[in-house]
């Protein structure tokens, strides 16, 4: 598998976290591995923005939302992520938007219909209530649980994220979109 063709499906949460990560080892990033401008913006080293978490953190939400590695599934994260946080404002998002669609190297960049995505992933976290501050746990906790167990631990709602997805269904006709659901 590589990063255009991995995906845990929404409806195959009795896979363990562990397991799940390991199907990520071919491709993954590690930290030297991603550009300085994007640690700067979204590593909790820096505190830039509200929901900077390790990529350790980054890649186990990955798979608490089903999401894959592709532009839009970035973007979902990202949002969803900082919208835990339930600290996002305007200038927050502001910010993200300018430095992803402008400083981030080629290849990481967002466009609108990306920054689109993140809009939807700070709805669907904001909509779960009681889904906690993803950037203040050391995630690892969750690795020998299967990903049903750790989504029900952490309130992750997947009713909200099919809502969510078939949104993005309907909007985008992208590849990461469409295999949402």
């Amino acid at each position: 598998m590589n990063t255009e063709t991995w995906h845990i499906s929404l409806k195959d949460d009795s896979i363990v976290i562990r397991e799940a990560l390991k199907t990520m080892e071919s491709w993954k990033l590690y930290q030297e591995d991603v550009p300085f401008i994007i640690r700067f913006f979204e590593h909790p080293d820096y505190m830039i923005l509200p929901g900077a978490v390790t990529l350790d953190n980054h890649d186990i939400i990955h798979i608490l939302l089903s999401r894959g590695a592709l532009p839009k599934d970035e973007a979902f994260v990202i949002g969803f992520t900082m919208g835990t946080t339930r600290q996002v404002n305007c200038i927050d998002r502001g910010i993200f938007k300018f430095a992803t669609r402008f400083l981030y190297p080629d290849g990481y960049r967002f466009g609108p219909d990306e920054h689109k995505v993140f809009d939807i992933g700070l709805q669907a976290a904001t909509a779960m209530k009681k889904c906690p501050d993803l950037s203040m746990l050391d995630l690892s906790m969750y690795i020998d649980y299967t990903v049903k167990e750790a989504r029900k631990s952490l309130n992750i709602d997947c009713t909200e994220l099919t809502k969510r997805y078939a949104l993005e269904k309907a909007l985008f006709t992208s590849v990461e979109c469409q295999r949402l659901l």
